[in-house]
């Protein structure tokens, strides 16, 4: 297939400006239901045309009894219905002019063999009819850019520059929604499922030219036709990295593969030296791909493997210097010109080195003196910032316990310091963003607390976010894997 072709094919998928459902239902809970509840709820523009022979009336819209009945174009069909009922369906959608179908239905390729040669046959009538087909076995699709969200979850991100690619459509959802709360913005997810027409290098060579996306995470399983992979891998890596999570690792976790998707996966150690051979991020686990997800598409990338630390206390520095020089970071000394300027807000039994121990300062300048006077200095590639941001936490769990025992301190009072603290911490977030903006370094937060809010925090106008993980060793492990790609970008003399 041509790239021409490939986008078209998928532009009418991401971007439709109709939709119908195929068994649309108003049974709670229904896959009909899921989807359509989710379509209209997401504030889709297009128009939505249920299609049922039994229902009259769903989500408040009028239902039609088969897909040749609806009197407008439809661009995008989706199928909830038994996979007998597909073959028939799919002709009709030809016959409507339908450009592309997403088939939630499974009992495919997954299943036997009368399941793989009914898979053949509907990819047959796809291609005999000129549409194109995501799935089957799939959780649906999702593209914020355009308020479309349709798939069984309803979780809603932002909009942004992380695409998602994965082969497991619960696996797949459960990363969307975790990106949702951590502030991660999205561009597209699919859900490729059985992959019986679009393969996950497809969906690559689509999201090379996407100009939405910037970040590419995949979950893989099995990668058919893998020389093209790697050819096209390597090629898209140079522009945009790309993050993958292998499943099927190991024999257990290979035969639960096969048994949920109908593939096979390929030994861990071949697919890993391929890895390496293309640059890609590969990670262990979810959580991981969310970690690197957040990282790559708020912070400018390290030109180099020095780091700065500043921490509100001593211990945390400790194990982060620690966490550095385990991943091949370094945590050089500071010069004398950059702890005399630090100093004079410190009292003298500060650390007076790197990492730079704030002794749990309550002066609110400090910290971020000490981060612009590591950022100023080309001694370092990037800074890693502890306990600033979490603080606010604190100071709530202070002041409740503070009402309950003490009549004599105002609640307005209270209430004044609870404010404060908030404000100060969203000041601390934009100052953090403007810094790296000026130096064009990044600056890796680690909140004191694990707080509601998410781990990346937008700046309005800004093209990078405040970043706050959860532990030391998360933004080591971002940090490193920026300069691993880094140095991939370098070797290959890229900017």
């Amino acid at each position: 297939m041509t790239v021409d072709k490939l986008e078209s094919g998928l532009n009418a998928v991401f971007s439709p400006r109709s939709v119908a459902i195929v068994g649309a239902s108003s049974t709670f809970g229904k896959w009909g239901q899921l989807i359509i509840s989710n379509i209209i709820a997401g504030h889709f523009q297009g128009k939505v045309f249920p299609v049922n022979p039994k229902d009259e009336l769903i989500c408040g819209l009028p239902v039609y009894r088969r897909i040749l009945d609806i009197p407008e174009p439809v661009d995008l069909v989706f199928i909830t219905t038994p996979a007998s009922t597909v073959p028939g369906i799919l002709e009709e959608c030809g016959e409507k002019g339908v450009k592309g179908v997403v088939l939630i239905t499974s009992g495919f390729s997954e299943t036997d063999e009368a399941g793989k040669e009914l898979e053949r046959d509907i990819v047959n009538i796809c291609q005999e009819k000129g549409l194109t087909l995501i799935g089957p076995n799939t959780m649906g699709i999702i593209c914020p850019d355009v308020n479309f969200f349709a798939t069984g979850a309803h979780t809603r991100p932002e909009k942004g520059s992380v695409a998602f690619v994965s082969q497991s459509g619960n696996l797949g959802l459960q990363l969307i929604h975790w990106a949702e709360q951590q502030g991660i913005g999205v561009s597209v997810f699919v859900g490729s499922g059985n992959e019986a027409m679009f393969t996950c290098t497809d969906y690559l060579e689509y999201l090379e030219n996407d100009t939405c996306t910037k970040i590419i995470v995949l979950y893989l399983e099995s990668v058919a036709e893998g020389s093209h992979f790697l050819e096209v891998a390597r090629r898209i890596n140079r522009k945009k990295p790309l993050i993958v999570l292998k499943g099927g690792r190991t024999e257990a976790g290979r035969m639960a593969a096969a048994s949920h998707t109908g593939s096979m996966s390929g030994e861990d150690s071949i697919f890993r030296a391929v890895c390496r051979q293309c640059g890609l991020l590969d990670v262990n686990v979810p959580s991981e791909l969310l970690d690197l997800s957040a990282g790559f598409s708020s912070l400018p990338l390290p030109k180099g493997k020095r780091v700065g630390i500043v921490t509100l206390g001593g211990g945390w520095g400790v194990v982060t210097a620690d966490e550095c020089n385990q991943r091949g970071l370094e945590v050089p000394d500071i010069p004398e010109g950059i702890v005399k300027t630090i100093g004079k807000y410190l009292p003298p039994f500060w650390s007076k080195g790197n990492p730079v121990d704030l002794v749990g300062t309550r002066d609110l300048d400090v910290p971020i003196v000490a981060v612009e006077e590591l950022l100023k200095w080309d001694g370092i590639d990037a800074v890693i910032s502890l306990g600033i941001v979490g603080r606010m936490e604190l100071v709530r769990l202070l002041t409740e316990s503070t009402r309950k025992v003490d009549n004599s301190i105002s609640s307005e009072f209270l209430d004044q310091i609870e404010a404060l603290s908030q404000q100060y911490e969203k000041m601390y977030t934009t100052r953090m963003v403007e810094l790296m903006e000026t130096y064009e370094k990044p600056v890796i937060g680690v909140s004191l607390t694990r707080t509601e809010q998410g781990t990346v925090r937008p700046v309005p106008g800004s093209p990078y976010s405040g970043v706050f993980y959860q532990t030391p060793e998360n933004a080591v492990n971002v940090l490193s894997r920026m300069v691993e790609y880094r140095r991939f970008i370098d070797e290959q003399g890229l900017k």
